[in-house]
């Protein structure tokens, strides 16, 4: 994982990164490194940047190379979106030109992890089910219903996602035999035992999770952030990308801001990506976690003060009873309805008004400083938790404004700086040789 910020306001927008980098074998950390890049210059002749969380390759390629090939490659873009659009075509075209084994891998690691989760599910079930609380086991059970039933559920809870989007793909997606087959491998591994019905209930349900809007937690998280050459204010867009599945990168859409040139809309924006949790308390005075347990606190007391009630009141009439029991839960679920769509929403709002307000009108290097500042905070908190430091090492910092365009303030670098004349001497030499390229004729 990573912590990432993104602030905007008229002038320009600020980013920083953390440097951790997970390196995980199947669905456990290994190792942390402290020096990983996630934030690139995406464009030689617009000030456009791009931000990297969660995955660092696509398709085993390093993502740093496929920004590179882009850049070298692109030209002016009149917008952000328009260049996130080009990048994305960019991956694709990257996607279908790997291996099959690496497209399988790729299929594979979405795939295996979903199976074994519902394949201990479905072991607990039975175990529960077979034995007594005492531990002795009980009479025998149908473990084929039981499979049926989890089947079911998963593929009820998929049915509500909305379909994915491909790049270059207007309709839906056709599952390839290769997929099919990535499909019977891990079926046969995990259910050796199910039905030939259910078999196909399991292909269904692994096709839905290509289709359908389903994205893994090995998925990359995609931010662009600058100004293209048509746009006066700054814009962010931000995707997630599950690699290439059935012949064509998968992705969808997670956020898009954009300084409203009606001065009417969004005039500044805090934004944090990846782990957002100290971001949010700073923000907001509460996060995810903080406001679950609220929640959670409030319906368990509610319905404990409705039970103590209850058992006070002398009521013969059982219709009556009911029907009361009925309001008091009517009442207890509107409670907590209002306090998450409207009390914490307003905390929330309130909060972010008040911190807005104020980076509408901050200088650059006072947001700068700020987005440093949020990361350091996250690091800090995740050095004094338990668990892997998943958030550390140097900061990198930027700015982009219409003024001075992309500027490192703050860029770690692996060599010295003294010792690699000739590196600076190439990166002048191709600036140049740009420039004159550039020119008219």
């Amino acid at each position: 994982m990573t912590a990432e910020i993104a602030i905007l306001n008229k002038s320009a927008i600020a980013l920083a990164t953390d440097s951790a980098v997970t390196i995980s074998a199947g669905n456990e950390q290994q190792k942390i490194y402290d020096s990983g890049d996630k934030l690139f210059e995406l464009s030689h002749t617009t000030p456009i940047c791009i931000m990297l969380y969660n995955g660092m390759n696509f398709m085993e390629i390093p993502f740093p190379s496929i920004i590179k090939s882009f850049r070298d490659e692109c030209c002016e873009s009149e917008t952000v979106e328009q260049a996130a659009q080009e990048f994305l075509k960019h991956l694709d075209a990257h996607g279908k030109k790997s291996p099959k084994i690496v497209l399988g891998k790729n299929l594979a690691g979405i795939i295996d992890p979903i199976l074994k989760g519902l394949l201990k599910r479905f072991r607990d079930s039975v175990f529960e089910q077979t034995t007594t609380k005492e531990g002795n086991k009980s009479a025998d059970i149908d473990i084929g219903e039981i499979l049926d039933i989890h089947i079911t559920d998963l593929l009820d809870a998929l049915d509500h996602l909305g379909g994915a989007k491909f790049v270059g793909l207007e309709e839906e997606l056709e599952i390839s035999n290769d997929s099919l087959d990535v499909f019977d491998i891990f079926i046969e591994k995990y259910f050796p035992f199910a039905s030939d019905v259910q078999k196909g209930r399991l292909v269904e349900f692994c096709s839905l999770i290509v289709k359908k809007e389903y994205f893994s937690p090995h998925r990359t998280g995609i931010v662009f952030a600058g100004f293209g050459h048509g746009e006066q204010f700054p814009t962010l867009v931000a995707f997630e990308t599950d690699g290439m599945l059935g012949g064509y990168l998968k992705y969808r859409r997670m956020d898009e801001y954009c300084v409203d040139v009606d001065r009417e809309g969004v005039k500044a924006a805090v934004l944090p990506f990846a782990q957002k949790d100290m971001v949010d308390k700073f923000l907001y005075g509460l996060d995810d976690e903080i406001q679950g347990s609220v929640e959670l606190f409030c319906k368990e007391s509610i319905s404990a003060i409705g039970e103590e009630i209850f058992n006070r009141l002398n009521i013969d009439d059982a219709e009556e009873l009911e029907a009361l029991k009925n309001k008091v839960k009517s009442a207890e679920t509107q409670f907590l309805k209002s306090l998450h769509e409207d009390a914490f929403e307003t905390i929330r709002k309130e909060s972010r008004v008040e911190i807005e307000d104020m980076v509408e009108f901050m200088p650059k290097s006072e947001m700068a400083k700020m987005a440093e500042s949020l990361i350091e905070l996250t690091s800090i908190k995740h050095r004094v938790s338990r668990g892997m430091e998943t958030v550390g090492g140097p900061v990198d910092v930027a700015v982009i404004s219409q003024a001075e365009g992309f500027v490192w303030v703050k860029r770690k670098h692996y060599f010295p700086a003294e010792l690699n004349a000739r590196y600076y001497e190439r990166l002048k030499n191709k600036f140049v040789s740009t420039k004159i390229e550039e020119e008219p004729k």
